[in-house]
């Protein structure tokens, strides 16, 4: 199911909202859908009449909020699943080992990003692009070791989360511009930081329990 919904008043203020809900057969009956959304707008400034000069050719404020998921990459993570072996095989009759137990309770991972921008364009030549950005990821899809005594050796679960937040700058000059000849200069730099917020088996410093 998606929708989507676009609104601009007098090419100034635009809005923008979408809506969707994904099934995915990567996940048990108990965590099958998930609802994602985004939201977003922005203000061409240089169209307002209070805005007045011959420097800046177009000067765009602009916020977006939303979520995503992501899914497994193993098909069927949900089941308990068995394979045929001829190691599982006692008195000359097939047997089957168990591969994977599954997890019906597992779900979406998740994430959040809120994000600011601005773009410039100055005297027919200037273009500027700033963005920050940070993203909230939960219930990281994540195969988790475990005693092999049981018949193998990770099975997938929700585990942790992760923080991504940073800025990034791109810039273009028009070195040169005429009928014959368009020389443009590109440059951009960036500045990411990552966090662990929550980590599979940590360690609860009140209790000291994992």
């Amino acid at each position: 199911v998606f929708s989507n919904i676009n609104y601009a008043y007098d090419n100034k203020y635009l809005v923008q909202f979408s809506l969707r809900r994904d099934g995915a057969s990567n996940f048990g009956d108990n965590a099958k859908y998930g609802n994602f959304f985004s939201i977003s707008g922005g203000w061409n400034v240089h169209r307002e009449d209070f805005f007045n000069t011959d420097v800046v050719n177009e000067l765009k404020l602009r916020t977006a909020y939303g979520s995503v998921g992501n899914r497994p990459t193993d098909l069927y993570p949900q089941y308990d699943l068995y394979s045929v072996s001829t190691s599982a095989s006692y008195n000359e009759n097939s047997g089957a080992l168990i591969s994977q137990i599954g997890n019906k309770n597992l779900t979406w991972e998740k994430s959040y990003t809120t994000g600011v921008g601005l773009d410039i364009a100055m005297l027919d030549r200037v273009r500027l692009t700033l963005d920050y950005y940070d993203k909230n990821t939960s219930d990281l899809l994540y195969r988790v070791p475990v005693p092999g005594v049981v018949g193998i050796t990770s099975t997938w679960r929700n585990v942790g989360a992760v923080r991504n937040k940073g800025f990034e700058a791109v810039a273009s000059v028009d070195i040169i511009k005429n009928r014959n000849l368009l020389w443009t200069i590109d440059a951009n730099i960036g500045l990411n930081r990552n966090k662990v917020t929550e980590l599979y088996g940590e360690r609860d410093p009140n209790t000291g329990e994992v």
